[in-house]
């Protein structure tokens, strides 16, 4: 029998993440429902910050460190060896900072919501324990090593935010949001471990390297054909958790149904986990099935189209802010595209991905920070009706003269719409693009970093539109925003004050550095491991 050798610091976030929740969970029991309310968010939050910066601390050496090895040799619990679960090599490191910082930035939307939530329709504690939940999910996806603990760390991330999307009590637009959620996830998931299950019966091995291996090698797999239904179906349950093109279709609804934290982290924690499991499962998979390049290829073509078409056409914000993640999605397969060429390939995709993963989750937590800003009551002022009941979050239409009652929140929201498409002064978003775009033609993929070029003129027409709807004269949303929030509980004003000064700080650092990364890109894309500084090469 092999004994697994057992190394505790790699697990140092999960272990920081595990503790934060079970303080959580203390003091929901403990505290009085006004405290509940301010202290477990912050609790949360500052777990997830403990989190990224044990990774970071992790990351500052060289060396890449496993836990639960297995094979021959990995008595030390080497990560050198290949048959490690869990591994935190400086692509986990990255991903865990980022996502951790993101879940963070969640909870203090999470914060101004529950504070803001007098009649106490949403429970502190169980709001905050399904997002830690989630949030160890999705690091234990960014070190995974074998389908075991991948399938763990997805399910881990995923079913919580079941029950997160329909926290809002009396909420039928929740409820059904949650009830699409849960009925897609399930199929996908199925999809998923049939495709490994095919996988381990062709190679007898669940971890990567080892498949890998038994995949490159001509005997390895008595059927091609199997093999590559496998990975298709494999890659189909992973292109479910980051709304890709065709296995899309729960992503607007669920997004407009759920309240806006839970919008927001599904949009960048959820859906950046799934890119944590598409970077540990490709570089296996595509050694002996070609087919799956093809396969992300083809997703981000069509993802990055789909998704900026039908974008043009959205009047609520919310559901625009959906389908320009499906289209974002597109660009961030384009690195994943090339992994399966030579080194110096595989290696400027996934940095490309990473980088422009680290872009996308500050552009888009800033655009939803806005959104919990302006307050749901903006959406009555939507003369098309397509607000109000449907779900969280204004219509477009509310938005016209934002900039005349609130000129700070509409420009921030403006930066962060215009650092989605690319355009200055948000040059953060347009490096970005032009590093996917450089990683698709050095990867022999030029045809998709057309695509991209084209995909983002065709997004200006909404990022511009939007933008330059906060700024007209003839608004409505001056007398139903914010100040109508605020002035709707004049019992309450010390409370929504301090909801209005914990969002408006997190907007404010979001648009500072968002402007500041613009002017020295390698803050953020240079960070990115197997990626070269801006503007070198």
């Amino acid at each position: 029998m092999t004994v697994q050798s057992i190394s505790w610091a790699p697990l140092a976030p999960v272990l920081v993440l595990v503790g934060g929740l079970v303080l959580v969970l203390l003091a929901d029991l403990v505290l009085p429902l006004p405290g509940r309310r301010s202290v477990l968010p912050g609790v949360s939050a500052l777990a997830c910050l403990g989190a990224a910066g044990s990774a970071a601390w992790l990351g500052q050496s060289e060396a890449t460190r496993g836990t639960f090895c297995s094979a021959p040799g990995s008595a030390t619990g080497s990560a050198q060896d290949s048959r490690c679960s869990y591994v935190l090599g400086q692509t986990a490191v990255f991903l865990t900072v980022v996502l951790c910082l993101a879940a963070a930035a969640v909870l203090v939307l999470a914060l101004a919501q529950l504070r803001a939530d007098v009649e106490g329709v949403t429970p502190a504690g169980e709001y905050c324990l399904v997002l830690l939940s989630a949030t160890i999910g999705a690091v234990i996806v960014a070190g995974s090593r074998d389908l075991i603990t991948l399938v763990v760390g997805l399910e881990t991330l995923t079913v919580p935010m079941y029950a997160a999307v329909a926290f809002r009590r009396g909420s039928t637009a929740g409820t059904e949001a949650a009830l699409t959620f849960l009925v897609v996830s399930v199929t996908s998931t199925a999809l998923m471990l049939l495709g490994i299950g095919f996988l381990y019966g062709l190679t007898g091995t669940m971890h990567l390297d080892g498949l890998a291996e038994a995949l490159s090698t001509a005997g390895g797999v008595g059927d091609l054909a199997v093999s590559d239904l496998a990975v298709v179906l494999l890659l189909a349950g992973l292109a479910f958790k980051v709304a890709a093109v065709p296995f899309h279709v729960w992503a607007p609804s669920t997004y407009q149904g759920a309240p806006i934290p839970v919008a927001a982290y599904l949009s960048s924690v959820s859906k950046a986990g799934g890119i944590a499991g598409l970077i540990a499962v490709l570089p296996a998979v595509s050694a002996g099935s070609p087919i799956a390049m093809t396969w992300i290829a083809l997703l981000a073509a069509v993802s990055m189209t789909v998704g900026n078409l039908v974008a043009m056409r959205q009047r609520h914000l919310v559901r625009l802010l959906a389908w320009s993640g499906i289209a974002q999605t597109g660009y961030l397969l384009v690195g994943l595209s090339v992994l399966s060429g030579r080194s110096d390939q595989a290696e400027s995709g996934a940095g490309a991905t990473l980088a422009y993963l680290a872009i996308y989750l500050l552009m888009t937590v800033g655009a939803f920070a806005c959104i919990a800003a302006i307050g749901p009551t903006a959406r009555s002022a939507d003369p098309a009706g397509q607000g109000g009941s449907l779900g969280e979050g204004p219509s477009i239409e509310a938005l016209r003269g934002l900039a005349g009652a609130h000129p700070r929140i509409a420009a921030a929201l403006a930066l962060f719409l215009i650092g989605l498409a690319g355009l200055p002064p948000a040059l953060l978003g347009l490096f970005g693009k032009v590093v996917v775009v450089r990683a698709a033609f050095t990867g022999d993929a030029g045809w998709l970093g057309i695509f991209v070029a084209l995909n983002t003129v065709i997004a200006f027409v909404y990022y511009l539109r939007v933008a330059g709807m906060l700024f007209t004269r003839t608004g409505v949303i001056s007398e139903v925003g914010i100040s109508s929030a605020i002035e709707a509980r004049p019992a309450q004003s010390g409370s929504t004050a301090s909801v209005s000064s914990a969002t408006g700080v997190l907007v404010a650092a979001l648009a500072v550095l968002a402007i500041v990364a613009g002017f020295w890109p390698d803050l953020i894309i240079g960070a990115a491991p197997l990626l070269a500084p801006f503007g070198a090469g």
